[in-house]
């Protein structure tokens, strides 16, 4: 799976909102011009800078995407730039995902709660499940089930989250409180892993295996157990 370099303010390069590829952007700033005289005398008449927004333009497709300074958050495009395909994630999880990756821009601490309580769901359905986030994370951490990159990802979401700072997301994962820098996207990008290895890994063995015990049968050869 691909690495998927998330959007942020003043970064150099990321994976671009509007057309999903990895690319460099440009950061400008803008001045407000006379809409009238614009439209209809074709003059650009100066109006003063416009302080509250920054601009970020794709050098792959060339559109433009519209960040709020002061908070350091995309305010356009309202999508879903993420490009992990959900066709096997069980319903109720791709649903979360997906809403955590919508409001990831507008609100980071509501990005976080959403993708907290999918990751437990996620924990809980392949037989990690204890009394809060944290324990869950440290059995599935210790049942060494997990590829070393999952194990380790697992356990910075509890040490970006600061979880002995705030208790509600260790014990009630889906309340929205404070997030650190960062923490809403890792969780976002844990999730990946998660969905890769417990569903689309193995969706994809079982069908190939049904494919070869097709050919198998048709050839008259014991098919695969």
């Amino acid at each position: 799976m691909a690495e998927h370099i998330i959007h942020e303010y003043d970064k150099q390069a990321f994976n671009c909102p509007r057309c999903g590829a990895f690319a460099n952007q440009e950061w400008y700033l803008a001045n407000a011009i006379d809409k009238f005289k614009a439209e209809y005398h074709g003059s650009t008449v100066g109006k003063g800078s416009i302080d509250e927004f920054a601009f970020s333009k794709c050098i792959h497709c060339h559109q433009v995407s519209v960040w709020d300074k002061k908070k350091k958050t995309m305010i356009f495009p309202k999508n879903n730039n993420r490009t992990f395909d959900l066709t096997e994630i069980p319903k109720d999880l791709a649903e979360d995902y997906t809403e955590a990756c919508l409001v990831i821009g507008d609100s980071p601490k509501a990005s976080a709660a959403l993708s907290r309580r999918c990751l437990q769901a996620v924990l809980r359905e392949q037989g990690f499940s204890d009394k809060s986030l944290y324990k869950e994370i440290q059995l599935a951490i210790d049942s060494g089930k997990l590829p070393s990159h999952i194990s380790e990802s697992l356990d910075a979401i509890r040490n970006i989250g600061n979880f002995a700072a705030h208790p509600l997301k260790d014990t009630n994962s889906g309340e929205v409180v404070p997030v650190e820098p960062g923490e809403a996207e890792w969780n976002l990008e844990t999730l990946e892993f998660l969905f890769d290895f417990f569903y689309v890994q193995p969706a994809r063995t079982r069908k190939r295996k049904e494919a070869l015990n097709e050919k198998l049968k048709n050839a008259g050869k014991p098919e695969m157990k």
